[in-house]
């Protein structure tokens, strides 16, 4: 695809390689007709044109060749970001539970700017260095003399011994510097991000302790690889200064013997002099070909991660129910010594309510992550939806028909309007306000002075708990899905406003398929079928009264909830009677 432009710019470069001999060969013919008192006005003038053409041609060629190199470069790194950005979003949780996020943003940022620069000023200087140089040495050697011109190249068989040595320790130096770059950026997110933690628990001076000492590692290795590259140079410039002194004595040798003249000699020394550019590029490039082949295995890393929860080519019919059935057999997360879930299998009924409870950990949320296919369920464990295997279905089939309240609610860049409107960003404003208002946060939002249009920060840390819980179901309720899958969407609301949100899913949302993950047992009173969970197994299934009176866990949890409740309530009339005030008297 980008060949073309490469090929373009080879061959400017290649013409600017040979025109560049034109000004060399012309100033050695003016110094010729000098020394032999032979150069007139005429022949001047044609000569000093001919250096000032040459130079104009040289100029526009350099402009094709630079803007269809670094042109191509560009766009193939465009082409990797762009098939980075596909990877990443195509990889499950289980991967990104791997690979911490200053990690990745080090592989995007640092690790593509030293490919890029490798497909552009890297393939630059080495097809200019090849080109030149060799269009020189031949100009050296059937221009001058093939004689002069082998005894001047005797040392550089040396540079090339010596820049390889250099090439395998910048290799690992750069290596480490690009590992160390990738903990310093994931120490610097970590900080930022948990920065109220960090000033709350004052810990900032350990936190600064923490970075300072990455910081020394990442300084301590780039000032590694400065070192490897600071020797490239001085090694190339003592190289072609032998190599300088060598051709003095020797063509000073060959003027005596009669064999070239004083002009073909100064020809001589302007190409050498030529030739100093492509061996400094060459020492150049072979360090930004070693950050690059560093940087590209790296990415390659990356591209060559399993791709665990593979999409399958069906779609669900237009006319399908909202009906799902769970039968796994177990489920357990890499790495992980016991199972997240063993023997768990129910159906849900479209338009239907099961709720799944139980303690901290027992397999609540791994659940609707597996029915959201987050992970790859391994056979004979099956989730099917409208009768059709969830893992057949395409990505696009299977999330259009689930929402999916998360435990932890996530919102993005951009405005409240937005936010809600994520998974239908052409919707009417009457619709947010709808949504916004079974979420029971519209009023909320209209208070604020920008209303629907106020700008949510990094991770909406400009909203309560309850109220990017409440944008997050309301976004669930706006894609218009015939599934929500609801995990603890209520933990950070209060009971009144928990009461109005569930009053308002049930008289406007009844039709809809719900799984209500929950701990607040109150929510499961009207649902059909509920699941306690424990250590991954079903421990207990029926209805509300049905577990109540089975005198287990579900049992004991609700009159817990329900004397708490009632404890609350008692308080609240206390105060609101003055009584408690009298008592402080």
């Amino acid at each position: 695809m980008f060949g073309r432009h490469y090929l373009i710019a080879f061959a400017a470069l290649q013409v600017v390689a040979l025109v560049n001999l034109i000004p060399s060969w012309l100033i050695g013919r003016i110094v010729d007709g000098i020394s032999t008192d032979t150069l007139d006005t005429q022949t001047m003038i044609i000569h000093v044109v001919g250096i000032i053409v040459s130079g104009a041609a040289m100029y526009g060629l350099r402009f094709v060749w630079q803007s269809k190199l670094y042109g191509a470069s560009i766009a193939i790194t465009r082409v990797i970001r762009s098939e980075l950005f596909q990877k990443f979003s195509q990889l499950s949780p289980a991967f990104y539970a791997r690979r911490s996020t200053g990690d990745l943003m080090a592989h995007a940022t640092n690790d593509l700017n030293a490919v890029e620069e490798t497909m552009g000023m890297g393939v630059m200087t080495l097809v200019d260095s090849l080109i030149a140089g060799i269009t020189v040495i031949l100009g050296m050697i059937f221009v001058v003399s093939g004689e002069l011109t082998a005894v001047a190249l005797l040392p550089f068989p040396l540079l090339v011994l010596i820049t390889r040595r250099y090439g395998v320790k910048l290799h690992k130096a750069f290596g480490k510097a690009q590992s160390a770059f990738s903990d310093l950026t994931e120490e610097t997110r970590e900080t930022v991000s948990g920065i109220r933690a960090v000033r709350s628990h004052g810990i900032s001076e350990r936190q600064e302790q923490r970075f300072g000492k990455t910081l020394d590692e990442t300084v301590d290795a780039n000032l590694l690889v400065a070192k490897v590259d600071a020797a490239f140079g001085p090694t190339i410039q003592l190289v072609y200064g032998l190599s300088f002194v060598i051709s003095l004595g020797y063509g000073a040798w060959l003027i005596e013997q009669g064999s070239i003249t004083v002009g073909l000699f100064t020809s001589f020394t302007l190409y050498l002099g030529q030739l100093l550019g492509p061996f400094m590029q060459f020492g150049w490039q072979f360090n930004v070909f070693q950050r690059g082949k560093t940087s590209w295995r790296r990415l390659e890393q990356l591209f060559a991660e399993n791709i665990e929860v593979v999409e399958g080519d069906k779609k669900l019919p237009k006319d399908a129910d909202a009906s799902m059935s769970f039968d796994i057999k177990s489920f357990t997360y890499q790495k992980a010594n016991r199972k997240a879930l063993d023997k768990v299998k129910f159906d849900l009924p479209s338009g239907g309510l099961v709720g799944i409870t139980g303690p901290t950990g027992s397999g609540k949320s791994t659940l609707l992550h597996l029915a959201l296919r987050q992970f790859q369920l391994e056979k004979p464990s099956s989730i099917h939806i409208s009768g059709m295997p969830s893992d057949s279905l395409t990505f696009g089939s299977l999330r259009s028909k689930l929402a999916w309240v998360p435990q932890k609610p996530h919102l993005f860049s951009g405005t409240i309007a937005e936010n809600i409107a994520l998974a239908k960003p052409d919707a009417s404003q009457a619709e947010i306000d709808h949504v916004a208002e079974m979420a029971g946060i519209r009023a909320e939002i209209e208070a604020m002075p920008e209303g629907f249009d106020t700008s949510l920060r990094e991770g909406g840390t400009n909203l309560s708990g309850g109220q990017k819980q409440r944008l997050t179901l309301a976004r669930a309720l706006l894609s218009g899905a015939d599934i929500l899958l609801l995990d603890d969407p209520f933990s950070a609301l209060d009971m009144k406003t928990e009461v109005q949100v569930r009053q308002n899913l049930k008289a406007h949302y009844s039709h809809k398929t719900m799984l209500l993950v929950t701990q607040r047992l109150t929510n499961l009173i009207e649902a059909d079928h509920i699941l306690v969970l424990n250590d991954g197994q079903v421990e207990e299934r029926g209805s509300h009264h049905e577990l109540v009176a089975n005198k287990g866990w579900y049992s004991m949890v609700y009159q817990r909830q329900s004397q708490l409740g009632q404890s609350i309530s008692g308080d609240a009339a206390i105060q609101g009677t003055g009584i408690e005030g009298k008592d402080d008297e």
